[in-house]
């Protein structure tokens, strides 16, 4: 559920990216109308002030208002593009809250099922203390006791503990012939 909400989410974010792509591309174009509006326009001035030819200015007039238009153009596209990107954005604050829901849904599971993990755990202990207590009352302390304090049985063949028996048939072979074993002096 989880993976479908992100991907839910991953879908509205790109479609916002290809509507916000399209808002700043009639931007960068309403931006450069006018730069090139206000370059025209200082260009033209300072013609204006050496010569001036009427269809020079007729030419710049028609270019400026051109410019002008595609400056609103470009405006107004942006104006109309926005009621589609206050939806888009909108479809991923959606998407966005739809996620959370679930992150915090596995989060309360995760919570749950770990507080009954516990109270499992703890029921076998306690089931395990109680069936010890009642071994106990059976048996008697003194004997449960011992069994727990009787050690591990000896391994029954010698591969178990190499070692250690080649240790003990070292050790006797000392003993046999009257040494003390010269590793216990280091």
């Amino acid at each position: 559920m989880l993976k479908m909400r992100k991907m839910e989410q991953d879908r509205a974010l790109k479609e916002l990216s290809l509507v916000l792509a399209r808002y700043n591309e009639f931007d960068s174009n309403r931006q450069e109308a006018f730069r090139l509006l206000h370059e025209e326009t200082s260009l033209f001035e300072k013609r204006y002030r050496e010569e001036f030819q009427l269809d020079l200015f007729q030419m710049y007039d028609k270019y400026l208002e051109r410019l002008e238009a595609e400056a609103a153009d470009a405006e107004q596209k942006m104006q109309d593009m926005k009621p589609e990107l206050d939806h888009e954005r909108e479809k991923v604050m959606v998407a966005r809250r739809n996620k959370r829901i679930i992150e915090l849904l596995k989060e309360r599971y995760k919570k749950a099922y770990d507080a009954n993990l516990r109270k499992t755990e703890r029921n076998e202990l306690f089931d395990i203390n109680a069936t010890r207590v009642a071994m106990e009352a059976q048996y008697g302390e003194s004997r449960v006791v011992e069994e727990r304090r009787r050690p591990a049985a000896e391994p029954d063949s010698e591969m178990e503990q190499p070692e250690k028996r080649a240790d003990d048939i070292l050790s006797e072979y000392f003993k046999k012939f009257g040494i003390d074993d010269p590793r216990k002096k280091r």
